[in-house]
């Protein structure tokens, strides 16, 4: 009998490795299904030879599809990758948000701390720096009134929004009462990054939050000051004859905080990992970036099913509605819109070099065919 057992464990491990294996073949084949349906998917959006999209799939810390549709550069037909740094909009302001708590972090800021504080313009005196980031300080928004009060020549920067609230433009709201979105304060917060920390905003941020989330090809760009954006993809919007054009020479393009920040899947990737594992700053300052706001957010999410029927407040950067947390950004030739879950290790983001994102169901549909690729698992 002795003889026997050896026999009978090297059987019961060969059987273990035929299962694994076959387990392995299953995941493959369901994930190769995936693609495919959402290469289906993206192909009735985006045409060959046309500026496109770059995709990121991951769960439980693996990156389970990273790619890119369409094409970054049409001049030189060249693809957009999981490597393209897509222009980011708006998901930029998460990124600014943790700019704003690496001070917090180190000590030398305070949520609770005036604006005034810091820029003792009589208009900031009540308004606090959470209130900057929660959209609820109720000032005008710099960057709206630029559209119609700047010289569209010259490139706007960030000094310039200060000095808009320099002359204490009428706010519209009393500070704390009422959710309104605003660029102009996210690039108001920037100046402040760069004032409290005495280091160029777009520096600060690479070496106190991209670096620290493994973001090693991630920058904030300056049309003022350019700098060399490596694989970089051109914005792209249709003109009055349908021609693409690129529009990567806005006047505004100058300007921080609210947007103008460069990312890739890969990079991105990167980051949310970082974040699930709290890797960026310390435990207290990690919990205050998934900290809710006390006012809800008057918008209308009925477009997109898996947020149809919740109420939605913000965090640092972050629209959260339930369990999930989700931000969208929409400017010259960029639609990007990334999906954080807080219950489930799964995150999703799509970032485009065009405008048609919000007019198709990409990103319902997308949500959709992996929550029935993780229902199948």
């Amino acid at each position: 009998m002795k003889k026997l057992l050896p026999l009978l464990l090297l059987l019961v491990i060969a059987s273990c490795q035929q299962d694994n294996k076959k387990k392995q073949v299953q995941e493959q084949e369901r994930l190769a299904a995936l693609e495919i349906r959402l290469d289906s998917l993206f192909g009735t959006v985006i045409q060959p030879g046309e500026p496109g999209a770059a995709l990121m799939v991951a769960y439980d810390g693996e990156l389970l599809l990273g790619k890119g549709y369409g094409l970054r550069n049409l001049e030189t037909e060249e693809p957009i990758t999981m490597n393209t740094n897509m222009r980011m909009g708006s998901v930029s302001k998460q990124f600014t948000a943790l700019a704003v708590l690496a001070l917090v972090d180190q000590g030398k800021l305070s949520l609770s701390d005036t604006v005034y504080s810091i820029y003792p313009f009589e208009i900031f005196k009540n308004v606090t720096i959470e209130q900057l980031v929660y959209h609820t300080s109720g000032l005008a928004d710099a960057e709206e009134a630029f559209f119609s009060e700047w010289d569209s020549t010259k490139i706007a920067e960030n000094k310039d929004v200060v000095a808009y609230y320099e002359k204490n433009p009428p706010s519209p709201l009393t500070p704390g009462t009422e959710w309104q979105y605003n660029n102009g304060t996210y690039e108001l917060l920037a100046a402040i990054v760069e004032k409290v920390s005495g280091q160029d905003f777009a520096a600060f941020a690479e070496e106190h939050v991209f670096e620290k989330a493994g973001m090693n090809r991630t920058h904030f760009f300056n049309l003022a000051r350019p700098i060399e954006i490596k694989k970089r993809a051109f914005c792209y919007e249709k003109d009055s004859l349908g021609q693409w054009q690129k529009v990567d020479g806005h006047f505004l393009n100058g300007l921080l905080g609210a947007g103008g920040m460069y990312t890739s899947v890969q990079d991105y990737f990167s980051y949310t990992q970082a974040l699930r594992e709290k890797r960026i700053f310390s435990p207290g300052t990690h919990a205050l970036i998934f900290q809710l706001d006390s006012l809800p957010i008057p918008t209308d999410q009925t477009d997109i099913k898996f947020l149809e029927g919740k109420t939605a407040y913000y965090a640092k950067g972050w629209e959260i509605a339930g369990n999930i947390a989700v931000h969208g950004g929409d400017w010259f030739g960029v639609n990007t819109f990334v999906i954080h879950e807080l219950e489930r290790p799964l995150d999703i983001a799509i970032f485009m070099n065009n405008d048609r994102l919000f007019n198709s169901s990409l990103i319902g549909n997308t949500y959709e065919l992996v929550q029935e690729y993780l229902e199948e698992e």
